[in-house]
């Protein structure tokens, strides 16, 4: 209710990768690179205000949430940057910064993704195929949309 209300919701869910416990050449010895994300806000704000407006706020209370549950998390927070939904479409030219290019229900999936008549991974462009987040079975990572892509460019060689 919040997220519709507000934009976001005041308990978010907050994904945590920390890639450098795998890579340590990412940060400073005895240091860390932190990703946290949250994929349930708005990419238009209720009222009607810019994301450049809250981008803090909400960047700030999605660390608070982290530290509920992992105590003295933002104390070690030593830089950070942010990517609201807007800046994901002006960065990446993810429309409303939707990262799944379009909405996951069952009239988005299947034949009618990415829309009726492309969803065998084809373009109008002869040897053009599509295989990212915007085609059946959708985003995440699967791989999936890429090897579907790749079997039917398999059948057009043969």
């Amino acid at each position: 209710m919040d997220a519709r209300r507000h934009g976001w919701s005041k308990a978010p869910i907050v994904e945590i990768l920390i890639p450098s416990t795998l890579d340590d050449t990412l940060a400073p010895k005895g240091a860390h690179v932190a990703s946290l994300f949250c994929q349930h806000v708005s990419p238009q704000l209720p009222d009607g205000t810019s994301w450049d407006v809250h981008r803090e706020k909400v960047a700030d209370l999605m660390i608070a949430t982290v530290d509920k549950f992992a105590p003295g998390f933002k104390k070690s927070v030593i830089a950070r940057q942010i990517n609201s939904p807007l800046d994901l479409e002006r960065t990446f030219g993810l429309v409303g910064g939707d990262i799944f290019h379009g909405a996951l229900g069952l009239d988005q999936l299947f034949s009618a993704r990415p829309m009726l008549g492309y969803a065998d991974y084809r373009t109008p462009v002869k040897g053009l195929y599509q295989c990212g987040s915007g085609t059946h079975p959708g985003g995440g990572v699967t791989g999936a949309p890429g090897h579907n892509a790749a079997r039917e460019m398999l059948r057009d060689l043969r």
